[in-house]
């Protein structure tokens, strides 16, 4: 699975409003991001297979759509903006998250802090009862935790539960009393925003009426569950529901249980076809629960929520219902709840609230690429700077540190674009008596601002001397700026290799080992990954004490760089190619998490429309997929600067007669795929690729191809 990292993710939503269903914070393949708010788009007067190929692209999309995806819009909650990646939602360090580990009252104001007013049968007595939101061990996870996760993510391992807690010792064997000693008033609880009537309770079990109460009058009906009860006729002590005479003991009427509630017959004999009762209708009238029993509602046999029931009758005894399901990595698919990504939200039952993953970091990443390279000139700075002397060397295999600004790398204080890495045995003649007896890491850089000659080529900048055996210590050789991210560079020798690390501002490190001839003697380079060239080995690569060498796709560390490319890019980038791609952040990267209660039940549906480029304007704030040429379809003319023509498509595209070209746009904040042929026979083409292939839809990602199964990634 494509795992492409988006660069860019606002973060949004407050306090006020929580919980919006957002995009995802990496641009996967086709179908994301057109698996909702997606119009497709053909040209007006486009040929019929142009809107036969649009049709079945909107088909596709239906039919990949994992259908709706509940949150909660609105309601009243607390968020904390900078959750670090690979933390618990509440966590401490280093500052203290606005989401506290237990939330009551004091965090969020709906939650119930109260007394309850309740008579045991031998009195009215007040009883403190307050609700509380425990958030447990739930962590923002990204593909350093698991590479087979589609972005930045939120897990929750059986943490999250709500408990309604009792302060004072509560009189749990007076529940549904109804003896010589006294009568006990029914009792009602508030759990998860719904009033329940609990009929008994015990130290760790709570008996609750599920059935429905309806009150109805002679010849009235009610449908519960889809099942129609009439109240065929009333007495003083009994029902007549559907023919079937009812009383205060339950009776199976229609695939229901029914019986009159106690003390809810109002009957005058005198009033023939008058008076009024109420029924409880339901698959059971009550219910026993114990831990980890299903919540009410809950499938028996898989629950997503379940009891969680603990010291009634005691002082802080409580009801709880708390969440099932380990749900820790991509692979986990319980009770059919899985892991969150951006925009979604584990949510209560009875949409009481819910734990959003909002967004994360609207940041701008920069790629520094760390390659070999053997067909260099090296030159020392030493030299005079019109005749700078080459430096003799017995090979040029040296490491690359490539950025893409002038400035971004800085060593020795100089700003370059590029560092390069030699290793120069005792005997290198053109750099003197600077190299030590046992050989130096020698550094040059790109003398990008043209100050010495020959022009832009790599000049001395320092040196670091092995010891006696052969080794350095890890020593500080530049720096990579991007924005306020500033990551060291740091070099370390030890048993003939060399290994560069490089420091994250919250001091984890990124190290890569370079591999070549053993550093002992003049034959020593610097030449590949590891021990074996463009064959990956696990410590190849190793992220935040993580051996990531043969991961087949981008992993994101903690700071939010992002190391390497997907393998099915084609682009080199990973330790297979032995050169490795980091893209860095201009800051840190943080996920916006929320914690909401009430609001409304909002459903992600897939939505996709079919237009023509005379309608787009219904397509406003969607992301658009465009068939067709530039020539018939004036939505990809726009996209393409304004090419009109058969002509025109090909001088802004190079795509010519039998080619077709799939490329991806920002337009207004949104993504357009443009999906198009040189004529309407090579869009077919282009479609059935689009739909049969991986296809990147990262913005700036384009293909060109000549069959239905076949396209350069450009």
């Amino acid at each position: 699975m494509k795992k492409i990292f988006r660069k860019a993710m606002t973060i949004v939503g407050s306090a006020a409003l929580v919980g919006a269903t957002l995009g995802s914070a990496f641009a996967a393949s086709y179908p994301a991001p057109f698996t909702s708010n997606t119009a497709v788009i053909t040209g007006a007067n486009a040929a019929p297979s142009d809107n036969v190929a649009a049709r079945n692209i909107v088909s596709n999309l239906d039919a990949l759509s994992s259908g709706s995806v509940t949150s909660l819009v609105g309601g009243e909650g607390v968020t904390e903006p900078e959750v670090p990646l690979g933390s618990q939602i509440d966590f401490t360090s280093p500052t203290v998250s606005n989401i506290d580990s237990t939330i009551n009252a004091r965090d969020i104001s709906s939650l119930i802090d109260e007394k309850l007013s309740w008579d045991d049968g031998t009195g009215v007595t007040d009883y403190t009862i307050h609700e509380e939101i425990a958030i447990g061990d739930m962590e923002i996870k990204t593909t350093l935790d698991d590479e087979d996760l589609e972005g930045v993510a939120m897990s929750n391992s059986a943490g999250l539960e709500y408990k309604l807690v009792f302060e004072n010792a509560f009189p749990i064997s007076h529940v549904g009393m109804d003896n010589s000693t006294g009568t006990a008033d029914e009792l009602y609880l508030t759990i998860l925003g719904k009033q329940y009537e609990v009929s008994g309770m015990t130290s760790d079990t709570i008996t609750v009426v599920t059935s429905q109460d309806v009150t109805l009058s002679p010849g009235e009906s009610v449908t519960v569950d889809g099942k129609t009860f009439t109240l065929d006729d009333l007495s003083a002590t009994a029902a007549r529901v559907n023919g079937e005479v009812v009383t205060t003991s339950t009776k199976k009427i229609n695939g229901l249980r029914v019986q009159i509630k106690d003390g809810t017959i109002f009957y005058n004999e005198n009033d023939v076809g008058g008076g009024s009762v109420t029924l409880q209708i339901g698959d059971d009238i009550s219910k026993t629960y114990s831990d980890n029993d299903e919540f009410v509602g809950e499938d028996e046999d898989d629950p997503l929520w379940v009891w969680d029931i603990s010291n009634l009758g005691q002082e802080n005894g409580y009801i709880g219902v708390k969440y099932s399901s380990k749900i820790e990595d991509s692979g986990d698919v319980d009770a059919g709840d899985s892991i969150k990504y951006v925009g979604e939200a584990y949510v209560m039952p009875n949409n009481f609230g819910q734990v959003s993953l909002d967004s994360i970091s609207d940041l701008d990443y920069e790629d520094i690429e760390v390659s070999f390279d053997d067909g260099l000139d090296l030159y020392n700075a030493s030299a005079d700077e019109d005749e700078a002397a080459e430096v003799a060397i017995n090979n040029g295999h040296v490491v690359v540190i490539k950025g893409e600004d002038t400035d971004t790398l800085t060593i020795n204080t100089i700003e370059t674009s590029e560092i390069y890495l030699y290793y120069a045995a005792n005997d290198t003649t053109n750099l003197g008596e600077m190299v030590g007896a046992n050989g130096s890491i020698v550094a040059f850089y790109r003398d990008v601002d043209d100050d010495y000659k020959p022009v832009n080529k790599p000049r001395f900048a320092d040196l670091w001397n092995l010891s006696a055996t052969n080794a350095l210590s890890r020593t500080n050789i530049g720096t990579i700026t991007v924005g306020d991210t500033i990551v060291d560079i740091d070099a370390t020798v030890a048993s003939n290799a060399l290994t560069l690390t490089f420091e994250n501002p919250d001091d984890s490190d990124i190290s890569l080992t370079i591999g070549g001839t053993s550093l002992t003697d003049e034959a020593g380079s610097f030449d590949q990954l590891g021990s074996t060239a463009e064959d990956a080995e696990v410590t190849d690569v190793i992220i935040n004490g993580t051996n990531s060498g043969t991961s087949e796709a981008a992993v994101m560390d903690d700071y939010g760089i992002i190391v390497g490319r997907d393998d099915s890019d084609g682009v080199k980038g990973n330790a297979d190619d032995d050169a490795v791609v980091l893209s860095i952040p201009d800051d840190q990267v943080y996920a916006q998490v929320s914690v909401t209660l009430g609001g409304s039940s909002s459903d992600d549906e897939t939505g996709v429309l079919l237009l023509d480029d005379t309608e787009v304007g219904q397509a406003s704030g969607m992301n658009l997929i465009v068939v067709g040429g530039s020539g018939i379809n004036s939505v990809a003319a726009s996209l393409l600067g304004g090419a009109y023509t058969e002509s025109a498509f090909t001088d802004a595209t190079d795509v010519g007669a039998g080619e077709f070209l799939i490329q991806s746009f920002e337009k207004d904040g949104k993504t357009a795929l443009l999906v198009a042929g040189y004529n309407a026979e090579d869009t077919d083409k282009a479609v059935t690729y689009l739909l049969g292939e991986d296809v990147v839809t990262t913005v700036g990602t384009k293909y060109i191809g000549s069959s239905s199964t076949e396209a350069v990634k450009q």
